[in-house]
């Protein structure tokens, strides 16, 4: 009888929670190479045993994100937890909110990808190609603060970083980490196959899940934090464009923030406006929010009316839609559409009576089929493929022969293994 302990077990792998520990730096264009070899990214796939790969990829998020988050600091930006005067050792989701934001007449609230990091809007951008500045806030940031707050009010809007990524509270490591982070976190051993689960334990009060994030900074985050008569923007990508506008599609949470909604800017909304009940919110859609969809058409080209566009296939959003330019992820919109998003947000700002222009919507050119310049009359006959015709009635006999489904007496019999006759080694068809 054999007997296995938990220490027999291998132990969990564990990697450095710096870039260079990982063998990894910052070169002069804000992009991780690696210290090896310059001309290299990251790199996933450093052994066969994937455990190993996303503990590297663990440390390795959390490093790119206290990059971030020293940069966003430095941008004025205050690291705030939530619920609101939770203590550093107890469950929390932290945002980043400007320092001097009970000032400020205008607000820009902004809401990532659910599946990201506080502060980190495409992970594929920020450590690749592009640099953590591009493919972070902190290029937002910066941007908003060369803005106006008003045409009376020089000063720049105060930000709100919302967070609905991170609402899956570790323990062990008294943080707050996506769902998907919450896989490369250390476990007992190398074979084990994760933790479960538990409310009790891995929650946040409040904030349970992304669209709890988004109704606690509205109801409980935001009457506290900025001025009672600030007006309010708001920035969305992707699946939180949902989250958004569920919540203010509530008659209760309408009537209370509808009224300071200043503009929306939409980054790859999928929600039909159908779906929407509240008119006051359609509304709004259609005269004071825009929206940059993944296609692959130059950057700014309309792509569809608030009506949606049939022929590319894209919903009635209740907004103006235009393109990207990004042609394949939802979250790298934002970093390929930023200056005229930002732009449109300013020229709201300015113009109190600011409405969206009807928007002309051109039909793509399709390129036309090789059959329709080549017409079957003017192929040559040896271009032309064989077509033969078959008795339906031969067909269905043969079918069923095949299947073993006819009567028995049409089948092919298998010869008797103990036979001599060899008159039978040659196959003969059934008469």
């Amino acid at each position: 009888m054999f007997r296995r302990l938990w220490s027999g077990l291998p132990a969990d792998v564990s990697f450095p929670d710096s870039l260079k520990g990982l063998g990894y730096f910052v070169n002069a264009e804000d992009e991780i190479r690696s210290i090896e070899n310059a001309d290299n990214y990251f790199k996933f796939f450093i052994n066969r045993n994937p455990r190993i790969n996303d503990r590297q990829r663990f440390h390795f998020d959390q490093a790119v994100e206290g990059i971030v988050h020293r940069r966003l600091e430095k941008e004025g930006l205050c690291r705030t937890l939530l619920p609101l005067g939770t203590p550093a050792s107890e469950p929390h989701v932290p945002i980043f909110v400007s320092d001097d934001i009970q000032t400020k007449s205008r607000v820009v609230l902004i809401f990532g990808e659910p599946t990201n990091e506080l502060g980190v809007i495409a992970r594929r951008v920020a450590g690749g190609p592009g640099g953590l500045d591009k493919g972070s806030f902190v290029s937002v940031v910066r941007a908003l603060m060369e803005q106006r707050s008003s045409t009376h009010n020089a000063a720049c809007p105060g930000i709100i970083l919302a967070n609905t990524g991170e609402t899956y509270w570790w323990p062990e490591g008294k943080r707050a980490i996506t769902i998907t982070g919450s896989s490369g976190f250390p476990l007992p051993s190398l074979a084990h196959r994760g933790v479960k689960y538990m409310a009790t334990l891995n929650s946040v009060p409040g904030n349970e899940t992304a669209k709890d994030h988004v109704a606690y900074l509205f109801n409980d985050t935001l009457s506290d934090t900025i001025a009672k008569d600030a007006t309010i923007d708001i920035i969305a990508v992707g699946t939180s464009c949902e989250l958004v506008e569920r919540f203010l599609d509530q008659d209760a949470n309408w009537s209370t923030w509808g009224p300071r909604l200043h503009a929306m800017a939409l980054m790859g909304p999928v929600y039909p406006v159908e779906h929407l009940a509240n008119d006051g919110l359609r509304h709004f859609l259609e005269k004071r929010a825009c929206a940059y969809l993944v296609s692959d058409a130059p950057l700014g080209t309309p792509i569809a009316s608030p009506g949606g566009n049939p022929n590319e296939s894209i919903a009635p959003l209740g907004c103006p839609c235009f393109s990207s330019s990004e042609p394949r992820y939802t979250e790298v919109t934002l970093i390929k559409a930023l200056d005229p998003v930002l732009g449109y947000l300013q020229r709201v700002a300015l113009d109190p009576d600011f409405e969206n222009e009807p928007i002309i919507v051109t039909a793509r050119p399709r390129a036309s089929s090789p059959a329709a310049e080549d017409p079957w009359e003017k192929l040559g006959d040896h271009e032309k493929p064989l077509v033969t015709v078959t008795d339906p009635e031969w067909m269905d006999k043969e079918r069923q022969s095949a299947r073993g489904q006819g009567n028995g007496d049409d089948v092919e019999r298998a010869p008797d293994p103990d036979s001599d006759d060899d008159s039978d080694d040659e196959y003969r068809p059934p008469t």
